[in-house]
C-alpha cells in the first residue's frame, strides 16, 4: 500500500518537470534530483527517528537540533558556494532556533522530550532556512540593482549599513510575505499541517488549534529574526559579490 502510494504520488513530480520544461524554466534536473534527495532523506529519517525519539537528555536533544542547523546552513551554502554564507547561515539559524525554543521550554509550552522538541525544532530550523534564503537572494538582487546608489551614499559619508537601508527593508519584507500570507489563510483557507497531524492522531481539536497558533507565531518570529541576522552578518560580502558579478 505504502509503496504504491509513493509511486503514484511521484507522478506529481513528473508532471512538475514536464511543466517546468514546457515553460522553459531550465530547472527540471534540479526538481528531479531534489525529489530523489527528499525521498532518500525522509526514508533515512524514518529509521533514525526510531533512535532519536528514545533520547531523554536535554543536551542530547539540543545537539540533534544543532546538527539540523548545520545541515540547513550547508543547504544555504550550496546556493552561493560561499564559506561566508555557510558560517553566517549557521550562526543565524542556530541563534534563531535556540532563541525560539528556549522561552517555550521555560514557560512549559514545550516539554524537553524527544517527541516534542525534535519535530518542533525541525519546523523552526526549516522555516528559518527558507526565510534567510528568500531574504538573502532578494538582498543580493537589491544590492546589484542599487550598487551605484549605495556607492554614492557611501562617498557622501554614509556608513555602508545606512546606505543599504532600503535594500535591507525590501529584503526583509519579501522574506515575511509567505509567513504573513500563511497566517491570513490559516483557519479560513486551510488547516495548518501540525493541527492536521494532531487531529488525525485523535487530539482534542482546541488543543491542536492552540498548539498550531503557537507554532505560527514562532515561525513569524524565527523567520524575521533569522533574516535580520543573515543580512546584518553578510551585507559586506553581498556588496563584494555584486561588484564581482558586474
Amino acid at each position: 500500500m505504502e509503496e504504491s502510494a509513493f509511486l503514484l504520488s511521484y507522478f506529481l513530480i513528473v508532471f512538475s518537470m514536464l511543466l517546468a520544461w514546457k515553460e522553459g524554466l531550465g530547472n527540471g534536473k534540479e526538481i528531479f534530483l531534489s525529489s530523489i534527495r527528499t525521498a532518500v532523506q525522509l526514508v533515512l529519517l524514518g529509521y533514525v527517528l526510531k533512535y532519536l525519539l528514545q533520547l531523554n537528555s536535554l543536551p542530547g536533544l539540543l545537539l540533534v537540533i544543532l546538527g539540523m542547523s548545520f545541515i540547513s546552513a550547508f543547504i544555504a551554502y550550496e546556493r552561493v558556494k560561499s564559506v561566508t554564507v555557510l558560517f553566517t547561515g549557521f550562526l543565524s539559524i542556530t541563534t534563531t532556533t535556540f532563541l525560539t525554543l528556549i522561552p517555550l521550554l521555560v514557560v512549559g509550552i514545550l516539554k524537553p522530550q524527544a517527541h516534542q522538541l525534535i519535530p518542533f525544532g525541525g519546523i523552526i530550523v526549516g522555516n528559518t532556512l527558507n526565510s534567510i534564503t528568500l531574504a538573502f537572494d532578494r538582498f543580493l538582487g537589491e544590492v546589484k540593482n542599487r550598487r551605484h546608489e549605495i556607492e554614492a551614499k557611501v562617498a557622501l559619508g554614509a556608513s555602508l549599513r545606512v546606505a543599504m537601508k532600503e535594500a535591507f527593508i525590501d529584503s526583509l519584507r519579501a522574506s515575511l510575505i509567505p509567513k504573513i500570507n500563511f497566517m491570513k489563510a490559516a483557519g479560513l483557507v486551510h488547516i495548518p499541517g501540525v493541527a492536521v497531524g494532531m487531529l488525525m492522531a485523535g487530539a482534542d481539536p482546541m488543543s491542536a488549534i492552540l498548539y498550531q497558533i503557537v507554532i505560527l507565531y514562532a515561525l513569524v518570529f524565527a523567520g524575521l529574526l533569522g533574516s535580520v541576522l543573515i543580512l546584518y552578518t553578510s551585507y559586506r560580502w553581498a556588496l563584494k559579490l555584486a561588484v564581482r558579478s558586474s
